[in-house]
């Protein structure tokens, strides 16, 4: 309840109803309307204040937004380069295989073709089980075929 004679400041759409009743309603644009017992300085800065944190907020969320989409695109750009690095490994051993054929042992025999030699490293794992041809063929999601944990990598191995 408000004393008799303490001053309001209205800010919408003002009807005068019956000639005695005052209705604040409002606006017919849709904006917010106020009823306060502040001054319209107060009212003014009281509204600043608020635009200013939500521009704050909307300045460090957009910043927080655009680093995280520059670390998904870093991500996979990396996993990319090491995709590319990992075929142009793979196909160097091919054409190394095909350059000089050779017998292979049944020890030294890939795990799935039982015919080329193993010549990759599956990293996290590190066994030394598949061919070139046979850790390219791996299915997505790549798997070693001995332990059955996921390959991050496939590096080539030089036996001598």
């Amino acid at each position: 309840m408000l004393d008799v004679g303490v001053p309001l400041l209205g800010v919408g759409k003002l009807m005068l109803v019956g000639g005695s009743h005052i209705i604040l309603s409002p606006p017919e644009s849709g904006r917010r309307y106020f009823l306060t017992t502040s001054g319209r300085h107060e009212l003014a800065a009281s509204l600043k204040s608020v635009a200013r944190t939500l521009n704050f907020a909307r300045w460090v969320f957009g910043l927080a937004g655009l680093a995280a989409v520059a670390y998904i695109i870093y991500r996979a750009m990396k996993n990319y380069r090491s995709h590319c690095k990992s075929q142009q490994m793979l196909a160097e051993l091919r054409n190394r295989r095909q350059a000089t054929p050779s017998d292979v042992e049944m020890a030294a025999a890939c795990v799935i073709c039982l015919h080329q030699r193993r010549e990759v490293v599956l990293l996290d794992c590190g066994h030394i089980c598949l061919c070139g041809d046979c850790a390219a063929a791996l299915p997505l999601p790549k798997l070693c075929p001995i332990c059955r944990r996921h390959v991050d990598r496939i590096i080539p191995t030089y036996v001598s």
